[in-house]
């Protein structure tokens, strides 16, 4: 059984105006914006403040409703629940009687080992994703991991990020007293930044199984990289489209993708790429890989950049599009993989 870790990273900025991807409450007829403290420094001195933020929860939602339809598409095991966009990842014997008839019968709360792989085996997303079955006390942790989008610090700091109120109106053809309806949303713009990991050789791993019976219990090699592919035309799909977000029909972003920097590695931990709060994320990726290299933590990497801002790249390799990136660094990681 290998030990060593094999991951995919992916660390972007996107500058995106009038966005209400992720909307967290209405106070009368205003809904606003989610916001997030973050902690700046601005003339010397550490400000807390406030911004727009997307959710990492809103993130990995929609990610996996890619990943539900590559998966089918590919001829990859699916549930009906994931590929409808409902994730009740196998709750209960309640919600599993009632949802998954791809796993009902399979499953047994005495043999946490045969329900892991049961669910596994039934559905790509509870693979890649993670699940909690608590009558069979079977947790799975997801093997991809969202940061929060949020505004990039250096936007921040010079004053590159807002939020506005936009009216509308409920018209009614007789404008009567309580029909026409006045209420706000609100809008935000900012270059944003979020980072992107995926732990791929987690995938199709079977940690309750390992433990509980010893030795190497997965479902295979095979099935490992092609759900691993899977991941990542996902991923593509949803980074390349800016698919993600709530309230899109009226409300589509304007968006571009300034830079990205992508990496793969093989080592002792997870590799996880800067994030893109500065200039010199991209070089600075690539100054902690050559270090932790030469003390021993990662053992091989690849990293490619997309650089539209022109920033401080440090030698890296650049890409002609971030889709580009992802999938050469992901055809590194299958051809070095433990």
């Amino acid at each position: 059984m290998s030990v060593e870790s094999v991951s995919l990273g992916v660390s972007f900025r996107v500058l995106v105006n009038q966005e209400s991807l992720n909307m967290a409450e209405s106070v009368g007829n205003v809904t606003r914006h989610r916001k997030a403290p973050v902690v700046v420094r601005i003339g010397g001195a550490y400000k807390l403040l406030y911004v727009p933020v997307v959710s990492g929860m809103s993130l990995a939602h929609h990610y996996q409703r890619h990943l539900a339809r590559v998966a089918s598409s590919m001829g990859l095991s699916v549930t009906r629940m994931s590929l409808l966009g409902y994730f009740m990842k196998f709750a209960d014997d309640k919600i599993i009687k009632s949802y998954y008839p791809e796993v009902a019968g399979k499953v047994d709360k005495k043999d946490p080992c045969k329900s892991e792989r049961a669910i596994v085996e039934a559905c790509t997303v509870a693979d890649v994703g993670g699940f909690l079955y608590t009558d069979g006390l079977v947790k799975r942790t997801s093997r991809f991991s969202f940061s929060y989008l949020v505004p990039a610090l250096d936007a921040v700091e010079q004053g590159g990020v807002g939020s506005t109120p936009q009216l509308h109106v409920r018209f009614t053809p007789q404008a009567k007293q309580g029909e026409q309806v006045p209420f706000y949303n609100d809008n935000s713009s900012a270059l944003y930044t979020a980072t992107f990991l995926l732990e791929v050789d987690g995938i199709s791993r079977l940690d309750v199984c390992q433990a509980l019976k010893g030795g190497p219990a997965s479902l295979g090699r095979t099935e490992q990289l092609r759900r691993f592919e899977a991941s990542v035309k996902a991923l593509i799909a949803m980074l390349g489209n800016l698919a993600f977000g709530a309230k899109r029909t009226r409300n589509l972003p304007h968006w571009k993708i300034q830079s990205a920097v992508v990496t793969g590695a093989v080592g002792v931990a997870p590799f996880v790429p800067s994030s893109g709060h500065s200039p010199d994320y991209i070089a600075e990726t690539l100054q902690r890989a050559k270090s932790q290299q030469e003390q021993g933590v990662l053992k091989s990497y690849k990293i490619l950049a997309y650089n539209r801002e022109g920033l401080e790249a440090g030698g890296v390799e650049t890409a002609t599009t971030l889709e580009k990136a992802i999938a050469d660094v992901a055809e590194w990681i299958k051809s070095n993989f433990p």
